[in-house]
């Protein structure tokens, strides 16, 4: 593994902080984990901190596919705010994921996403 997450549990949210090197294949299995931890915490709403995460560019084609995982996986059963260097990349990674009727959205700050989070619905 090139990159490892932890998982704490906040008052009314989830809070997973991603670190290491950024690895499709290893991405493509986050959705599930976030589930998982979901599940186990009773709770439907997920901050993913991005930021100490080292990626090169990513393919776009690899956004692509991780948005429709996070669909397929998440759908509406998560709301999941990440933080991340908000761009077109990120932009295109949301547009995937909402088409298809996730909840998901990207900031560029921790306030921010907690905001949404907690007020969006």
């Amino acid at each position: 593994m090139v990159s490892s997450f932890s998982v704490e549990h906040k008052k009314d949210y989830l809070a997973m902080i991603v670190e290491g090197t950024y690895d499709y294949w290893e991405f493509m299995q986050y959705p599930q984990e976030i589930l998982k931890a979901c599940k186990e915490h009773h709770c439907n709403k997920m901050l993913v901190d991005l930021t100490p995460l080292k990626a090169q560019d990513i393919a776009l084609i690899e956004l692509f596919f991780l948005g429709e995982k996070i669909a397929k996986v998440l759908g509406t059963k998560v709301m999941l705010a990440l933080i991340w260097k908000s761009e077109s990349l990120s932009d295109f990674l949301v547009d995937v994921a909402t088409n298809r009727s996730a909840r998901l959205k990207v900031f560029d700050n921790k306030k921010r996403a907690e905001y949404w989070l907690l007020h969006k619905y």
